[in-house]
């Protein structure tokens, strides 16, 4: 009975996770690409008081007698789907269809990806993130610029005195497991050994996704699964609570006995 309780305790707090996990991804619903996260569980250590196929005097048990001892949480893993493009005024939004990041520089000299394309420009004609970080492979547009033309396959060009020019392509970013990146906040992704290395390419080629000029990519956080699994989350602590409370009123009945 003692090991019910513990049981059911770490049931509870895995369902508490879960449930922290779906009120973080409904919250940022609205968040310019945000990835919802996944809560996934495994079994924990098992106490074997007799092995499957361990033998007996007259033959070969079949099956054995293993007494688990509750659950725990393995991994809460980001989910890298496409989301949906939402049209917007600026000629510097941008969006990627397909896989790819965007490489921002950050004040340590580091770099961050982000998929976020709500860049703006600076007072000296850089490209930058809402934080004030520059867009790392970006061309610098130029303060006197009238017009910017974002082609699908990156290529920029700027309107400038009445001339249109070409300044340059967008670079993206891709890794060999996405799922592997540090979530640092703020729309943004740090490489990691499990991520592996940052892989440098063009917009439309060799896999690399493409550009979206005034377009955004929104959350991909479908509001009616997360309610449905917040609801499926609720009725699991529940019962999980529920074996507290029948493993506590079988210890009360085991005190009372005369």
């Amino acid at each position: 009975m003692n090991r019910a309780l513990w049981i059911a305790a770490t049931g509870m707090e895995s369902q508490q996770r879960r449930t922290d996990t779906i009120a973080n991804n409904m919250a940022n619903v609205n968040t310019h690409a945000y990835k919802r996260s996944v809560a996934h569980f495994q079994d924990m250590l098992y106490e074997t008081v007799s092995m499957p196929g361990a033998g007996s005097a007259d033959a070969e048990r079949p099956v054995g007698i293993q007494m688990g001892s509750g659950v725990r949480t393995a991994s809460i893993a980001k989910n890298f789907t496409q989301g949906s493009l939402e049209s917007t005024s600026s000629s510097l939004d941008v969006a990627i269809e397909g896989q790819g990041f965007f490489e921002v520089a950050l004040p340590d000299g580091g770099s961050a990806f982000t998929r976020a394309g709500a860049f703006h420009l600076s007072s000296a004609g850089e490209v930058v993130t809402a934080d004030g970080y520059a867009v790392v492979g970006f061309p610098t547009i130029g303060t006197d610029a009238t017009g910017i033309d974002i082609a699908r396959d990156g290529s920029v060009s700027v309107t400038a005195s009445g001339k249109t020019s070409e300044v340059g392509r967008i670079g993206l970013i891709r890794f060999a497991n996405a799922e592997g990146l540090d979530s640092l906040g703020n729309n943004a992704f740090a490489e990691t050994n499990a991520s592996g290395s940052a892989q440098r390419g063009n917009p439309g080629e060799s896999g690399y996704g493409t550009i979206a000029q005034s377009f955004l990519e929104t959350s991909n956080v479908e509001i009616v699964r997360e309610m449905v699994d917040m609801i499926a989350s609720q009725r699991a602590y529940e019962l999980n609570s529920k074996s507290v409370k029948t493993a506590d009123e079988m210890l009360s009945m085991a005190s009372n006995l005369r």
